[in-house]
């Protein structure tokens, strides 16, 4: 369960389509569908109905995947799209940038949350943090999240869990989008009311320094806490990491922000965080 932040690995935009050129042929016609029509693709309602939408759908989608699961392979599509909108807008985590969000309890507070951009994709560190995605199934680590306006005033998370190199595919978990001004409230909310919140009962959990997700409400938490993050992120480089040891993960090809831990005194409110390359 050792913890990889060295640099970006490969994403669930980029997994999910068998090329990133056929994606974004995808995205550009449902851009173009949308226009036409005179609808507005950011709502999901709207977006999954479009033809475009059906037929990038369609290459996803295993020859004998559960159609139960196509939503989750909607909301998937619908995410990467907004991705793309937003200029593939990557951010990578670093370890001890995560540790200080869910452990330092000074980081909540009374703030606006802007999102611009207005999508994106937050990748944490390998293996750190760790979800069920249902009640009675085994726990998948948290590679990251999408995030998107889903209307003027609200914005819609996807979480991407399960990616590892012994299977393809990955799971997703959307969690209910929730009004910009709500969000500020959720970082101070208390989650579990026995327990640590972030806190994990999984085996060698207190010798890695491994984090739990227990509820939608404490996923919420670590979103809105890192989003807020990435809002005071200023003069940040971009990197693009290419080359990995052969024992490292496969590495994301898309440019991409590191995100480290704000200086010593600055209240998570500047700082310059650096690419590496």
């Amino acid at each position: 369960m050792s913890v990889h932040d060295t640099y970006a690995r490969l994403t669930p935009y980029e997994l999910s389509f068998p090329s990133l050129d056929m994606a974004r042929g995808h995205f550009s016609a449902i851009r173009s569908e949308a226009e036409d029509r005179g609808v507005d693709a950011v709502d999901p309602a709207v977006f999954l109905l479009l033809t475009s939408t059906s037929q990038a759908l369609h290459e996803i989608r295993g020859a004998h995947d559960d159609p139960g699961l196509l939503h989750q392979y909607g909301l998937l599509v619908y995410h990467a799209f907004h991705f793309f909108e937003a200029g593939e807008r990557l951010y990578f985590l670093r370890l001890m940038a995560l540790r200080h969000l869910l452990e330092d309890q000074s980081i909540a507070g009374s703030w606006p949350l802007v999102l611009k951009p207005a999508a994106g994709y937050v990748q944490l560190p390998q293996h750190l943090v760790w979800v069920r995605p249902e009640a009675e199934s085994p726990p998948e680590s948290l590679d990251g999240f999408f995030w998107a306006r889903s209307g003027a005033d609200r914005f819609a998370v996807l979480l991407a869990l399960g990616m590892r190199t012994d299977r393809p595919g990955l799971s997703v978990v959307p969690l209910s989008d929730l009004p910009l001004a709500e969000a500020q409230d959720w970082t101070r909310m208390r989650m579990r009311e026995d327990g640590i919140d972030f806190s994990s009962t999984l085996p060698g959990s207190e010798m890695e320094g491994l984090y739990e997700l227990c509820s939608c409400g404490e996923a919420l938490k670590l979103v809105v806490r890192v989003l807020r993050r990435l809002e005071t992120v200023t003069g940040a480089e971009l990197a693009n990491t290419r080359e990995a040891p052969d024992d490292g993960p496969r590495p994301s090809t898309l440019a991409y922000y590191v995100v480290n831990r704000c200086a010593a005194g600055d209240g998570g409110r500047s700082g310059r965080d650096h690419g590496r390359s």
